[in-house]
């Protein structure tokens, strides 16, 4: 969710309300379907509708389960959205033919040789326009977003990944610590909840069974997210820990190269820190899990003190109803593409790409500081 950006670019706890053609999402897919195989790819624009919604509105159209449709990332809900699903066993061109709310079209559909998967795209190209700003503001968003682009970002989670309440990393951090009356009591109340009928499963399951068979019948893809959001809460956690001097590394980071996403360890900051003030590699912080690799010196003590102090142990995310939590690295800065800086009769339209897993929203919470 975004929040009002005023014409001093003084920070509110009041959410900006975006005209809906004011948020353009384009996702950049990493490959393109080959045209033979089993699996349809098709692309879909939606307008004022999550991805979830989508998903289960196309599901009912080809009267599949909503677990058969892949897809490569979420797609915010208050924007205009493009992106790539993919379905098995249905020809495009019943795809094509779907009857479908007029918040949501196809574009095209092509065969693939199999499913879609979450990261399988490049990144994502925005378009956001801001309003209501005076000259000398829209001056110093152009300076904010040339510098963006040469230095990067923060690569922080932004708050749309916890949910409409901002608590589903508190039902995934219940979940990690088997406190299924507490996920239970977060689940019925929270808007989030992406299937409309859940909490009155979950209610009629916990009356009549046990709580482990009430957490089952959530969705394997929902507990998948909640579960997430707790990792990408810690994440951040290290991220704020690190601020500002994020591009700075430490002996025993683990580090990352751009180029192509290779981890290592760094043995000697002073030797490496060349290649990272030339954003060539940059340090990367835990998405926590059982066989994630593990950091030495300051960084290790870091992330060991956070898990001490949420009261949780690695081995923890080692199965969690049902789910494996393996664990990654992240860099602690993203890139930051530039295509355009435009302005309008009362603001200025902005263009830019992000790698996967950046957050537009990030980038307008530093313009706003």
């Amino acid at each position: 969710m975004l929040r009002k950006i005023h014409k001093t670019l003084h920070i509110t706890d009041t959410l900006m309300k975006f005209d809906t053609e004011d948020f353009i999402v384009d996702e950049i897919p990493l490959y393109e379907p080959s045209g033979t195989g089993t699996h349809t790819y098709f692309a879909i624009r939606k307008q004022n509708l999550s991805t979830y919604d989508a998903i289960n509105s196309i599901a009912d159209a080809l009267q599949v389960n909503n677990s058969k449709i892949g897809y490569a990332g979420l797609k915010d809900k208050r924007a205009i959205t493009t992106q790539v699903l993919s379905v098995e066993g249905i020809p495009p061109e019943q795809v094509l033919k779907m009857e479908l709310p007029s918040s949501l079209e196809v574009l095209w559909a092509k065969r693939h040789q199999h499913k879609l998967r979450i990261g399988h795209l490049r990144g994502n190209r925005f378009t956001i326009t801001l309003r209501d700003l005076s000259t000398t503001v829209s001056s110093t968003i152009k300076k904010k977003m040339e510098r963006f682009a040469t230095e990067g970002i923060p690569n922080r989670f932004g708050t749309q990944r916890f949910g409409i309440n901002q608590d589903t990393h508190l039902i995934g951090k219940a979940l990690i610590n088997g406190n299924w009356e507490k996920a239970i009591e977060y689940i019925l109340t929270d808007e989030t909840a992406q299937f409309s009928q859940l909490p009155q499963r979950i209610q009629k399951e916990k009356t009549r069974n046990t709580l482990d068979k009430a957490i089952r019948c959530i969705p394997h893809r929902l507990r998948k997210l909640y579960l997430s959001a707790y990792q990408a809460y810690l994440f951040n956690c290290i991220l704020e820990r690190r601020l500002p001097n994020i591009a700075q590394l430490w002996d025993g980071d683990i580090a990352v190269k751009h180029s192509n996403g290779a981890p290592f360890l760094v043995e000697s900051a002073e030797v490496e820190q060349p290649r990272a003030d030339l954003f060539e590699i940059s340090p990367t912080g835990p998405i926590f899990g059982y066989k994630m690799r593990q950091p030495t010196g300051k960084a290790q003590r870091l992330e060991k003190q956070l898990l001490n102090d949420e009261g949780i142990r690695t081995e923890a995310f080692r199965i969690i109803a049902g789910i494996r939590l393996t664990g990654t690295r992240r860099p602690l800065r993203t890139s930051m593409e530039l295509h355009q800086i435009l302005s309008t009769d009362d603001g200025i339209r902005l263009s830019f790409t992000l790698p996967k897993g950046g957050y537009a929203t990030v980038v307008l919470d530093k313009l706003m500081l």
